[in-house]
């Protein structure tokens, strides 16, 4: 049996969670291996990057279906099938049917899922073929680039955050001053939790310290949003300085972020858990570069008449 393509292993993945089964990425891919019966030479398929095609399109299955609330993330890499996940499997749908309510759900869902406004549409599937819409179907192959390469940042994303969350609350802290560092700000530290007065982290701005940037790092789930007082308190901890930057793994209310626009006395910058995960990724943060695809155009002046 060939391997299914992407939009089918989805289908594939949640059928074999449905045995209540914890399992890794790794275990997902053998299972499926055995249930399929696939060969040596199927497994040794890889894709254009260089990656084993089994393992990307069951690893890309396990995190849609994380991010539909269909299976939960009981440990780092670990999943296990949910009742809502039982629901949807007893529907019956399979192949771009089970996709596009895969993708409903995750619109719906996601709290950190910047394509909402999109409903889904047109958003290419990694490794596999996506269902044809009119919207896929209308847009150039760069067009559909830039959605597969912002698909796959959301999803790294939510890797990212949830990586975060596993940790003890100071490694928080330390990213917030990394990342600060790495966007050219200056010199970070953590402060001294028994004297830090709410402010967790200090960014020198210049050599002798006379700008600095004050730093708070506040650990939620993304459903948890921070409100007004929560960072009129971070103002109070400021004692006057002039530049404090809020981030969190969650997100902020609309009158939260109202009275950090129009606070008059400080710049107030607040960075909620999808746009650290955004600026992690872009000043590699946590990350690394898996593989570079070059595209190639036709250079007109080598054509020209010399």
């Amino acid at each position: 049996m060939s391997i299914p393509t992407q939009t089918d292993m989805f289908g594939i993945v949640l059928g074999l969670m449905q045995d209540g089964q914890e399992r890794s990425n790794y275990k997902v891919r053998d299972d499926v291996a055995a249930l399929l019966g696939l060969t040596k030479e199927d497994l040794a398929e890889k894709t254009p990057a260089g990656n084993p095609v089994v393992q990307s399109r069951t690893g890309w299955s396990l995190s849609y279906l994380n991010r539909a609330k269909l299976v939960d993330r009981v440990s780092r890499g670990v999943y296990r099938v949910n009742d809502e996940g039982r629901r949807v499997h007893g529907l019956g749908l399979s192949g771009s049917d089970f996709y596009q309510e895969l993708r409903r759900l995750i619109d719906e869902r996601d709290p950190w899922n910047v394509g909402s406004d999109k409903g889904g549409k047109g958003a290419s599937v990694p490794d596999g073929k996506p269902p044809v819409t009119t919207d896929a179907t209308e847009k150039s192959p760069q067009e559909q680039i830039g959605d597969l390469a912002e698909e796959m940042n959301e999803t790294l994303g939510n890797e990212l955050l949830a990586l975060i969350m596993d940790r003890a609350p100071d490694f928080f802290e330390r990213v917030v001053v990394d990342l600060m560092e790495a966007m050219g700000y200056g010199r970070g530290r953590v402060t001294a939790h028994s004297n830090d007065g709410g402010i967790d982290g200090m960014v020198s701005t210049d050599e002798l310290g006379f700008r600095p940037i004050y730093t708070q790092a506040k650990r939620y789930q993304a459903d948890h949003k921070i409100g007004r007082p929560v960072v009129q308190s971070f103002v109070g901890a400021l004692n006057g300085a002039r530049n404090g930057v809020f981030i969190t793994t969650s997100s902020f209310t609309q009158e939260a972020i109202d009275y950090a626009l129009s606070y008059p006395n400080a710049t107030l910058s607040l960075i909620d858990g999808r746009k650290l995960a955004n600026l992690m990724i872009k000043y590699n943060l946590g990350v690394a570069t898996e593989s570079v695809v070059e595209i190639k155009r036709v250079d007109s002046d080598y054509f020209e008449d010399k």
